[in-house]
């Protein structure tokens, strides 16, 4: 298993973080790092999640969390495009 960044631009309110990282819990997946910054839009915000897993990991977890509500934006960064 390599290790994998997913890069989410999502709403900014309470709840968000709970929800993403329940997502990951209920899959049984581990993160690795999490990084939480606001945007120059008050209203998202910007979250980079590392984790580990295999080609099938990753692509799972990109469309999962797609169908999030709060999600607006979804981003698997490969080492090519780091």
């Amino acid at each position: 298993m390599e290790k994998f960044s997913v890069e989410l631009l999502v709403s900014n309110h309470y709840g968000v973080l709970n929800r993403i990282t329940g997502l990951y819990a209920r899959r049984g997946y581990n993160i690795d790092s999490l990084y939480v910054n606001e945007t120059e839009n008050p209203d998202l915000s910007r979250m980079m999640i590392v984790s580990k897993g295999d080609e099938y990991i990753q692509t799972q977890m990109v469309r999962q969390l797609a169908k999030l509500y709060d999600v607006k934006e979804v981003t698997l960064l490969t080492k090519t495009n780091r």
